[in-house]
């Protein structure tokens, strides 16, 4: 029986989002995957893997020898083969439960993770107690039978979480990618308004937005391969077919990153030729007020008020209340935005509040957070400058 496991973006970030594409490479080869971290539970339980499969190896060795030389094995090997492969099974499991738990899943997610394998593991525990009990070579076989039949179904359960959770990492950098997109379009509209050309450094962010656009649907793709997994026939078929989606995820993201680090480049050069591009980053919860030009990224939840004299505002996922005497527009719920252009007026007040403001401009903060612009920073007491000639 076999046994198998399935700030702006610094370039310290873009190095940590091609470590996690890689590691979700890993994953979606379908190779023992890599712990994040070399402490914690996954730690131990891919360590206890590791020992169980060399255990159940070394007795699957001595048992098949043995059978040339005895017409049948003695009933104490065969029981020391049956106990190391249930051994490896339960190991199999944990370290897949592990795996959920270290995961971007959803409180949720890893609950139904966690019933489904538990049920198997359960099981074999019974059934290596009954093996333990077993006094003949009849009894053995018969449990090994009912093990086997049983792993059939755990295997197919294995591979289902397996799979959701090797999307569930590569929708996180997918989301993770899409905040970085929407924080370098703010600051290459900071350098449109200061006059600078931009027009390649916006056709590499449309490269980068096609890769990412690309990586997701293939992700999608996989997603449904995996929770068509309803049967142990159809698991080996299903699973491969996702593979290959994030494989070729994984191709896209590989893109996503090499345009990345290209358009971070370009940006670095352009602002050390445009004097007077400054930038801020604030994060807390209280009162934000940004007035200026250039661009403006803000995430969080509570209500938000925009005007803009001259640009564009896009947002996702806030519900428009009203519309104000002054032109500006009220909006509430949670989300991001953003904005560009000349004569930005921006307030939010709420909670899980990030900021991030190109151009040139000034922040009113009050609240519980902390703020960073051109090489200083504090708490949310007043107003911040940035930018400026």
């Amino acid at each position: 029986m076999r046994v198998k496991a399935g700030g702006f973006p610094s370039l310290a970030m873009v190095a940590l989002l091609v470590f996690a594409t890689l590691a979700g490479a890993v994953l979606a080869a379908g190779a023992q995957p890599q712990a994040p971290h070399k402490s914690g539970g996954y730690a131990v339980a891919q360590e206890k893997y590791q020992r169980a499969m060399q255990m159940y190896r070394s007795a699957r060795q001595e048992y098949m020898g043995s059978r040339g030389m005895f017409r049948g094995p003695p009933v104490d090997m065969l029981r020391q083969m049956l106990l190391r492969t249930i051994d490896a099974m339960l190991a199999h499991i944990e370290l897949v439960r592990a795996r959920a738990e270290s995961s971007t899943l959803t409180v949720e997610e890893k609950a139904e993770v966690y019933r489904r394998l538990d049920s198997h593991a359960e099981f074999l525990k019974q059934k290596r107690q009954e093996v333990q009990e077993a006094e003949t070579r009849r009894e053995l076989m018969q449990i090994a039978k009912e093990v086997r039949g049983r792993w059939g179904v755990a295997r197919m359960e294995l591979k289902l979480a397996a799979g959701t959770i090797a999307v569930s990492r590569v929708e996180y950098i997918l989301d993770r990618g899409e905040e970085i997109g929407d924080r370098v379009e703010m600051r290459i509209k900071a350098l449109e308004q200061a006059g600078y050309s931009t027009g390649e450094l916006e056709e590499l962010l449309a490269e980068y937005r096609m890769h990412l656009s690309a990586a997701r649907n293939e992700t999608e793709l996989a997603g449904q391969k995996f929770s068509a997994i309803t049967s142990p026939d159809s698991a080996g078929r299903l699973f491969r077919e996702g593979r290959e989606n994030l494989r070729e995820a994984q191709v896209h993201l590989r893109g996503m990153f090499r345009t990345l680090r290209e358009i971070i480049e370009r940006l670095r050069q352009g602002e050390a030729e445009v004097a007077g591009v400054g930038h801020l980053y604030a994060k807390g919860n209280g009162t934000v007020v940004i007035q200026g030009t250039g661009g403006v990224y803000l995430r969080g939840r509570g209500n938000l008020t925009v005007r803009v004299e001259r640009g564009g505002t896009k947002l996702t996922g806030w519900s428009r209340v009203a519309g104000n005497p002054d032109g500006s527009l009220t909006y509430t719920g949670s989300g991001r935005a953003k904005v560009y252009g000349r004569g930005i007026y921006l307030r939010a007040e709420g909670e899980e509040l990030v900021v991030r403001a190109s151009g040139r401009g000034t922040a009113l903060l009050r609240g519980d957070g902390t703020w960073r612009a051109s090489g200083t920073g504090g708490s949310w007491s007043g107003e911040v400058r940035y930018g400026g000639r």
